[in-house]
């Protein structure tokens, strides 16, 4: 059975982006608390709350990330003409971003638009999407207590991880370059 994504999370993406925090694009500044130039964990989880991105993927307000939200909610993300469904132009920004600095992490997950496009039509749909994404296991990296789904804790900290790409616990230079970037206008984050 072929589900097309719902426009239920459509519609609350784009409420979400016209009452989404003012733009980040070069002013992380902002979300630095102590002015010293980087984000630490706490500060990360504070900005990043206020972009309201866990609150709009949570579309059953349960407080918590189903696979199917977190799926829902990336595919949504790169869902940029909001048509339900994703072409190969907008597939090829995700894979770019799999890519860029491993930020989805596991190399070894095929991400070959036709492979993604189980049944060949030339878009992949949500079902589609949600089956490649749970391959990638991003859930079951982030899920920390193993009760399979995301709290805003746990979403948070994963997302920090991977933009403390060198691990040591604080966001810098050029960390900070890639997070202005994502949450500027047309960024990943940019709901």
């Amino acid at each position: 059975m072929t589900m097309k994504f719902t426009k239920i999370t459509s519609i609350a993406a784009l409420v979400a982006a016209l009452g989404a925090a003012p733009v980040m694009a070069q002013d992380t500044g902002m979300w630095d608390v102590n002015s010293d130039g980087a984000l630490g964990a706490d500060e990360f989880a504070t900005g990043f709350a206020d972009r309201g991105i866990f609150d709009t993927w949570d579309q059953d307000k349960d407080g918590l990330l189903s696979d199917t939200e977190f799926s829902d909610g990336v595919y949504g993300t790169y869902d940029a003409n909001v048509s339900g469904d994703l072409d190969e132009t907008e597939y090829g920004v995700y894979d770019d971003r799999r890519s860029a600095a491993g930020y989805w992490g596991n190399d070894e997950v095929a991400t070959d638009y036709q492979a993604w496009d189980v049944d060949g039509d030339g878009v992949i749909l949500s079902n589609e999407f949600a089956d490649g994404w749970g391959e990638v296991g991003m859930l079951g990296e982030w899920d920390v207590d193993a009760d399979g789904a995301l709290s805003e804790d746990e979403f948070s900290n994963g997302v920090f991880g991977e933009y403390d790409e060198d691990g040591t616990g604080i966001i810098e230079e050029p960390e900070l370059t890639d997070i202005g970037d994502d949450m500027g206008d047309e960024g990943f984050w940019d709901v």
